[in-house]
């Protein structure tokens, strides 16, 4: 089974394409179950990602409940933090969104972790099954905080915390949980990806991403990347 691809003509068209994509999901999940329960990642990608899905005003916001992939252990507000991308782009413009953050400033994290995860399973189901994750793709062949090398990548819990990844630690879902979500949508743009992406797409098996199932698995990306 191979990755649904989606190619555009630039990012800003992948990012709309995203958007499209997600908000499609949304309204039809929720017309199902009465809610949408789908996690985000970071990066430049993902930001004009969400600046494009708020401006759907045909989605029922209030019945988005946001999640993040992953997080850098890092102050409030932190310009590097996944945290403020998501509030400038998305959850300022649609506040009635349910948004629950990484936990990453609490001082006990290991509690915090349970009692987030304890609220995933609240929207989603124990074991938590959630309607959508966004993924990027790193240079280097990661995925969330996925990194070559690091425990996570062994970790069988749902949420875990990493070893330093040029200069922070991170919280992460894990690849069982991204694997048990019913769609994944990566969004991999520029041509400084080019070289990961076709090691994704070959399904090499030394970079982190191809942990991800490719089943129920779309990519939207644009020509720099895919070429």
């Amino acid at each position: 089974m191979t990755i649904d691809v989606i190619t555009t003509p630039d990012a800003e068209a992948a990012a709309w394409a995203g958007a499209e994509f997600v908000a499609h999901r949304a309204t039809e999940t929720i017309e199902q179950t009465g809610r949408f329960v789908w996690a985000v990642s970071g990066g430049s990608t993902p930001a004009r990602f969400l600046g494009a899905l708020a401006e759907h005003d045909d989605i029922d916001w209030s019945a988005i409940h946001l999640f993040q992939v992953d997080e850098r252990i890092a102050p409030a507000q932190a310009p590097e933090r996944n945290d403020t991308m998501i509030r400038e782009r998305l959850v300022a413009r649609r506040p009635e969104v349910d948004y629950h953050p990484m936990p990453v400033e609490a001082d006990d994290l290991s509690a915090a972790l349970v009692a987030h995860l304890a609220t995933m399973a609240q929207l989603a189901g124990s074991p938590v099954v959630l309607d959508l994750v966004q993924l990027g793709l790193g240079d280097d062949g990661h995925t969330a905080s996925l990194i070559d090398g690091d425990p996570a990548l062994r970790c069988g819990d749902d949420l875990t915390v990493t070893g330093s990844y040029r200069g922070t630690r991170r919280v992460t879902m894990t690849a069982p949980l991204l694997n048990r979500a019913r769609r994944r949508l990566f969004l991999v743009t520029g041509a400084e990806k080019d070289q990961a992406l076709d090691r994704l797409a070959q399904r090499d098996p030394h970079i982190p991403a191809t942990l991800i199932t490719t089943e129920a698995t779309t990519l939207v990306t644009d020509r720099s990347a895919a070429e």
